[in-house]
């Protein structure tokens, strides 16, 4: 019993998996129009970036002009928030 209620589980989700992007719960857009949706979002390569603080795993703070001089790839992943 408890396989067959796993396995209808697994195909329950696989279904929502395939059918949520296209409610509009899941409707999102691409990666670039959220960008633009965010002004200053979207840089470019070679382009000074502004003063700015970020907290590390272990919550000390961590400034962009520490890495002065150095080259500096930033990528933030937008989190599943449904």
């Amino acid at each position: 019993m408890g396989r067959v209620l796993a396995a209808v589980g697994i195909v329950l989700l696989f279904v929502l998996n395939l059918a949520l992007p296209y409610t509009p719960l899941g409707r999102r857009g691409s990666d670039t129009q959220l960008h633009f949706d965010v002004p200053g979002a979207r840089g470019e390569l070679g382009q000074l970036l502004p003063a700015f603080t970020l907290l590390d795993l272990e919550g000390s703070p961590v400034r962009i002009s520490d890495f002065r001089g150095k080259r500096v790839l930033l990528t933030f992943e937008r989190s599943i928030d449904w």
